[in-house]
């Protein structure tokens, strides 16, 4: 059973230090489950002060939707920018900088990064947990992704 603190938010406070050599770790290759499907999310490891990344998810139909995201260091902190794209690479968010998905840092540990709505969270050397906050129809839900290191 998923903990309420597994999945924080930053409200008005300000995103800790921190530096992207605290999750290098998370560079690499992962597949595994997450909203009824197959999910694949990728890292390449940090260039000058970013981490780039893409996730995709499919399912039973076919590829569903994917994300290019990226993680930057702002103002001596972290954040995570993403956007969304159908498999045919129309985007879901417009095409300006502004309109990318962010998701501010709460606090870095060894084996966790929390964002607020998001969380990577290493179990060993070989898993990854990433809890999401998601809301839809005036509801909110925990989505967890449960991947393994492929590479």
């Amino acid at each position: 059973q998923l903990a309420a603190q597994d999945v924080r938010s930053l409200g008005e406070a300000t995103s800790p230090p921190a530096a992207l050599d605290q999750i290098a770790w998370l560079a690499g290759s992962w597949e595994g489950t997450g909203l009824g499907g197959e999910s694949h999310e990728s890292w390449l490891p940090p260039v000058h002060g970013q981490m780039a990344g893409i996730f995709h998810q499919s399912n039973d139909t076919g590829l569903q939707f994917y994300e290019i995201l990226q993680m930057v260091e702002r103002d001596g902190s972290l954040v995570l920018r993403l956007k969304h794209f159908n498999r045919d690479l129309s985007g879901w968010e417009d095409n300006s900088a502004e309109s990318a998905l962010e998701f501010p840092l709460v606090a870095v540990g060894d084996d966790a990064a929390y964002f607020s709505g998001l969380t990577y969270e290493r179990v060993g050397d070989d898993r990854l947990l990433i809890h999401l906050r998601l809301r839809s129809n005036g509801e909110t839900r925990i989505e967890t992704f449960d991947l393994r290191r492929i590479d």
